[in-house]
């Protein structure tokens, strides 16, 4: 639940609170400390309660009083924060007559509100003796059990349809039968719905695979499994049994029962499908009762969590089942919608079935249940309509089997992955979402809670890669160096996070057709509609932590919706605004400066704006992350050099510190913590301190004179020994600043800008993935000198980097290169690959290069480019390339997808 990760958060706050204003504290600190010892046995008994809450009304009554006595304790923790650090920048009265009013003001507000807040945590735990909390065991609710007797079936007469798994069912059978002869696991993997158990009945009964196996069993594990049960069953399965055996087998211990059964199986080739394992301690136990004979004995195991399949066999790739397509999704959906003999697809249904059919998303699970349910109706447009109304309530209904098999995967996370899961209720439908701007978000949240010696960025992408591996979240794209780059999740989970986020008051959505007067008492606020609509209105919840507006259709932001926002949310942690604004050149407000407690800040407005903040967003002292997007320039005062909290400064291009505010010194060195600095404007900093940046891992500068920041750049890089990801661009010539090769670490790079001569490759970074240069100019061959770099996958040369004639990529050249981008290289005439070169190559652009000749000969080499981009090159380029008769198909015809754009 994240009702226990929000008292965390408050006794983190608690703790933080009792050190650092315990000058403020005289007379109530004992109560402070014994309401942090309150809510620290509370959250012990949690974890038991969230077992219990979804079946005992008062359990979860409990769980709810306990969350809303948390969320009291932390309004009045930064509610007295924000007074006190109101009180020191105000200037009409002494420091004497300041602390005086502050320390008598701590007396009486904060001791009246602490002593309610222990008033309340009193009846609280006097009512745990009454809802049993404490005798709450770690069993199934009784939901748990009943969905867990329903999927512990034979899989013999389990469910048959599979339409979409042909080819999954094929390659499964190879896998079991063919390969290795040591013992393999054969694991299928995905999120719940997708079918991997029906999957698994299909390859069972396969009739190859049932005489390729001297015995066969099958055992359904869950997330609640009993390790004698699960023995018993398998012995039963494998072995003929008198009844006397089963008398014995049925006294046996854990011990006993496992020796049978590898005894038994040490003389047999055999299959046992696992079926629905959720942790890897449950494939310790059952593992080594699979002995490896050498003989080609198999398991076949099914999870939604890819680490549990990588630890069971770290030799064997998962299967990776994925959401049906279009046109596979119909025929299952016809199949199952249809029932009756001789009923067809209506042409008056046909629209309404595919709306209802795009709502499942691809997802069999939601297809059959939703196709199910219209067989048993008539087939009358009318009825079909309602249902296409209801499809959403249908998803996430309590009852719904849906719910109930997507709700185990929430049910599993562990408590701290929770609030991480619940945050994915804040996006809109269907969209997809940088990971860095996620985990920033995160971050800011107070979520994170790194070890060691990582950042908590680091442990963030931890934990959204445990997210994807638990297939709860789908990587839609990923960068150079295999972290996620962007990410998604699939509307019916995104409905589940959103219906447990609003049951917890974690979060709350607002969106076009939602009912804008319905206020809650929500944390976090989603608006997926015009911000304005919204803002017009008086809704009172001063309790707010996060408003994040997120809508395609924002329009217009006000100055009566500015100050709502900045002035009627004053303990707003996180503020994120997609938003147009009207003026030319607008500045933010000034009451942006009041919000202390922001960690994140972020804007998108219109490209053509030219956007000035105040000189009080200095103010911001938490501030983390500074986010703007869309706007042509942004003015910053100087001060906002001094927020030393700052850890991601991503701004426009052609960002500037204004001069309007004056020119006081520029302290960057202040910024200690500063991690990502992008798309800022060179200037004098680049001399005064960028060298003392020394925890950047991504810097982006651009400028037009290079000339005078040359030597500013040559002393500093070199001291930047974290930079992950360097971005330099310059209308003019960029200067010699290499090497890189001492920054281990330094694996993006993005030169614009003419460079004389191309550096070595012993000088760039050794763990170089992504590398991209524009406006080069080099008048000598790139590629004698890229094609030697060990790890890069990824190279974008791109408009006028090469001003050659001839282009050579040599036999072993780019070991490891799997993208290659040749974009807009006039004087390029003739290019050779020779065979062997690029041997891993897996995307080839070619774009706007009008004087190239012909595909190289020694791309037919390359077996393992799956596709082939041709756009805006002349036709007599495009004809060499036709299937029929061109005389360029023998390079290319190996090639799975080519795709030709004409000019």
């Amino acid at each position: 639940m994240a009702v226990e990760a929000a008292v965390s958060l408050v006794l983190g706050k608690l703790s933080n609170f009792l050190v650092h204003e315990a000058v403020f504290l005289y007379k109530v600190r004992d109560q402070v400390e014994w309401v942090e010892r309150e809510l620290r046995q509370m959250r012990c008994f949690l974890k038991d309660a969230d077992a219990k809450q979804s079946s005992d009304e008062r359990v979860k009554n409990w769980v709810a009083d306990v969350r809303d006595v948390a969320y009291d304790a932390e309004d009045v923790i930064d509610i007295f924060i924000l007074k006190i650090e109101r009180q020191r920048r105000s200037g009409f009265i002494g420091f004497f007559k300041r602390f005086t009013f502050i320390k008598l003001w701590a007396r009486r507000e904060v001791g009246i509100e602490i002593e309610r807040i222990k008033n309340k945590i009193q009846e609280i735990s006097a009512s745990t003796e009454r809802y049993g909390i404490k005798e709450v065991g770690e069993g199934s609710s009784s939901r748990a059990i009943s969905l867990r007797r329903q999927r512990q079936t034979s899989p013999l007469f389990g469910e048959t349809d599979v339409i979409g798994f042909e080819e999954d069912i094929k390659t499964l059978v190879a896998r079991l039968i063919e390969g290795d002869s040591r013992r393999c696991v054969v694991s299928i993997v995905g999120m719940g719905g997708l079918g991997k158990t029906t999957l698994a009945i299909k390859v069972y009964n396969n009739d190859a695979v049932k005489k390729h196996f001297d015995c066969c069993a099958w055992v359904f594990v869950s997330q609640e499994y009993v390790v004698r049960d699960l023995l018993q069953i398998i012995i039963k399965c494998f072995m003929t049994l008198t009844k006397e055996d089963l008398e014995r087998v049925e006294k046996m211990n854990d011990v006993q029962l496992r020796e049978k059964l590898v005894n038994h199986l040490n003389e047999r080739r055999y299959l046992v499908v696992v079926d629905d394992i959720w942790q890897t301690e449950a494939w310790d136990i059952l593992g080594s009762a699979f002995p490896d004979a050498n003989n080609g004995s198999r398991v076949l195991l099914t999870t939604r969590n890819r680490d549990v399949a990588s630890y069971a066999d770290a030799w064997s790739s998962p299967h990776m089942l994925q959401l049906l397509g279009d046109e596979k999704g119909w025929k299952l959906f016809r199949k199952k919608a249809f029932l009756e003999p001789g009923i067809d697809c209506q042409r008056n249904l046909e629209k309404l079935g595919k709306e209802i059919l795009a709502k499942c998303r691809g997802l069999p699970l939601a297809i059959v249940v939703i196709g199910g349910l219209l067989s048993r109706k008539a087939t009358d447009p009318n009825e079909w309509e309602k249902v296409l109304r209801r499809i959403s309530s249908q998803f996430i209904d309590d009852d719904s089997r849906i719910t109930r098999i997507l709700a185990l995967s929430y049910e599993d996370l562990p408590h701290r992955l929770k609030p991480y899961f619940l945050y994915f209720g804040v996006f809109p439908e269907d969209h997809e979402f940088r990971a860095k701007k996620l985990i920033q978000l995160w971050v800011a949240e107070g979520f994170v809670e790194p070890t060691g010696e990582e950042t908590v960025e680091e442990a963030a992408e931890d934990c959204l890669e445990e997210l994807v591996h638990r297939s709860l979240i789908q990587v839609a794209k990923r960068d150079s160096i295999g972290g996620v780059k962007s990410c998604c999740i699939h509307d019916l989970l995104r409905e589940l996070s959103i219906s447990k986020a609003k049951e917890d008051k974690f979060l709350d959505v607002h969106c076009g057709d939602s009912n804008p007067l319905s206020i809650s008492k929500a944390r976090r606020l989603a608006i997926h509609h015009a911000t304005s609509k919204y803002t017009s209105l008086n809704h009172a919840n001063p309790h707010l932590r996060s408003v994040l507006c997120l809508a395609l259709d924002s329009g217009w932001l006000g100055k009566k919706q500015e100050e709502y926002l900045y002035r009627g949310f004053n303990l707003l942690r996180v503020l994120h605004l997609d938003v147009s604004y009207t003026e030319i050149l607008p500045q933010l407000p000034n009451e942006i400066g009041k919000l202390i407690h922001l960690r994140y800040l972020g804007f998108k407005v219109n490209a053509s704006i030219t956007l000035s903040l105040p000189s009080s967003i200095s103010n911001l002292c938490n501030l983390e992350t500074l986010h703007i997007e869309g706007s042509s320039i942004i003015y910053m005062p100087n001060s906002i050099w001094t927020m030393r909290q700052l850890r991601h400064v991503d701004v426009p291009l052609r960002s500037v510190i204004s001069e309007r505010v004056g020119r006081p010194s520029v302290g960057l060195d202040c910024l200690v913590n500063l991690q990502t600095l992008k798309r800022v404007k060179a200037g004098d900093w680049i001399e005064d301190c960028l060298g003392e940046l020394t925890n950047l891992k991504r810097l982006g500068i651009c400028g037009i004179q290079m000339s005078s920041h040359a030597k500013g750049l040559s002393n500093s890089l070199p001291k930047l020994n974290h930079l992950q990801s360097l971005r330099l661009g310059w209308r003019h010539t960029i200067p010699v600043f290499m090497p890189f090769s001492h920054h281990l670490h330094l694996k993006k790079m993005r030169l614009r800008g003419k460079l004389e001569k191309l550096p070595e490759w012993y000088e760039f970074s050794p763990n170089l993935t992504k590398l991209t240069l524009k406006l080069s100019k080099l008048m000598e061959d790139p590629m004698a000198t890229l094609e030697k770099l060990p790890n890069l996958r990824i190279l974008r040369l791109l408009l006028d980097s090469y001003k050659g004639k001839e282009m050579v990529c040599s036999a072993q050249g780019f070991p490891r290169l799997e993208s290659l981008h040749v974009v807009r290289l006039p004087e390029l005439v003739d290019w050779r690959v020779e065979e062997g070169a690029m041997p891993r190559l897996l995307h080839l652009l070619i774009r706007r290069c009008w004087t190239l000749k012909m595909l190289p000969e020694g791309l037919q080499f390359v077996t393992t480019l799956k596709k082939l981009e041709v756009q805006d090159m002349p036709t007599v380029f495009e004809v060499r390339m036709r299937e029929n008769g061109g005389e360029d198909w023998h390079k290319i015809q190996h090639i799975p997808s080519i795709e030709i754009k004409g000019r």
